[in-house]
């Protein structure tokens, strides 16, 4: 085998693994666009709903404001929705930069940045788990033990996403 059959190997393996990661992104970035839709839309219809008080200084703010767990959920919903939009670009960046295999294409490049959305995708998850976590509390926080029983429940996916890692690298 001479070094043009060498990098005409390179090539072939490069440009498989770029279809793989581009065909992979296209699963990805449908996941990150739900997490940021269903996270953008929690951020509108609070849990507690908001105030409707004609008479009331705080009309049309949310009820459960001063509530420490209300607050989570408020962050922990921002970071959801902007870490999957943060991987949705991510994802973009790399659908315009990598459309076709050519001698420019650079596949560590693409696997950093597949990594890194990856990262902001799994971050957005989290973040996601938090917020559904922290606004059921808020809104049960009356009921202590139904609010501790979801928390308790929503913390199981951190366990199942931990085990199924390790799992995963058997």
């Amino acid at each position: 085998m001479g070094k043009d059959d060498d990098d005409q190997e390179k090539d072939k393996k490069e440009k498989l693994e770029i279809e793989k990661i581009m065909k992979s992104t296209e699963i990805q970035v449908v996941v990150a666009t739900l997490i940021m839709t269903v996270s953008f839309t929690a951020g509108f219809t609070l849990p507690g709903g908001l105030d409707d008080n004609d008479d009331s200084p705080n009309k049309g703010m949310a009820t459960l404001i001063k509530k420490t767990a209300f607050r989570a959920f408020a962050i922990s919903d921002v970071l959801a929705f902007t870490f999957s939009a943060s991987a949705i670009c991510s994802y973009f960046t790399m659908a315009n930069r990598y459309r076709g295999y050519n001698e420019d294409t650079n596949v560590r490049v693409l696997r950093m940045k597949y990594r890194i959305a990856n990262v902001l995708q799994l971050l957005a998850l989290y973040a996601a788990v938090v917020a559904f976590a922290t606004g059921m509390y808020a809104t049960l926080e009356n009921s202590h033990a139904l609010a501790v029983t979801v928390c308790v429940i929503s913390s199981t996916f951190f366990l199942i996403f931990y085990w199924t890692s390790i799992r995963s690298k058997d």
